[in-house]
């Protein structure tokens, strides 16, 4: 049994009481709601499926800069993916592609789908 002695301490001890039961209560809500990774065999090697489809957002509106700011960020080695329609071109830094995947764009009027 537990007495205590001291109303604020009491009032203390009772919130975090219930702090910790409300986060393992949620803790195992979201572990149940958690679908088990689907495994594949490939050649004698497990690969594991964590994501499912949808949960990397593709970019549907893509902001550009100009290539003097782009000097000013990107180093000049690094990886793009690069389209050009005529006289309009458009860099993709793989950089940004590695945290969504897809970008859907329009260049001259066409609309493109770049992928990484």
């Amino acid at each position: 049994m537990i007495i205590f002695f001291n109303c604020r301490a009491a009032k203390l001890t009772i919130d975090l009481v219930l702090l910790i039961l409300i986060l393992t209560v949620c803790s195992d809500i979201s572990m149940a709601q958690r679908p088990k990774p689907k495994e594949t065999e490939i050649k004698g090697h497990t690969m594991y499926t964590l994501l499912k489809p949808g949960d990397i957002p593709a970019i549907f509106k893509p902001e550009f800069i100009s290539i003097s700011e782009a000097d000013e960020y990107y180093y000049p080695d690094e990886p793009l993916i690069v389209v050009v329609d005529g006289e309009e071109a458009r860099a993709y830094s793989t950089w940004h592609l590695d945290h969504h995947e897809i970008v859907n764009d329009y260049i001259n009027g066409k609309s493109i789908t770049v992928t990484w």
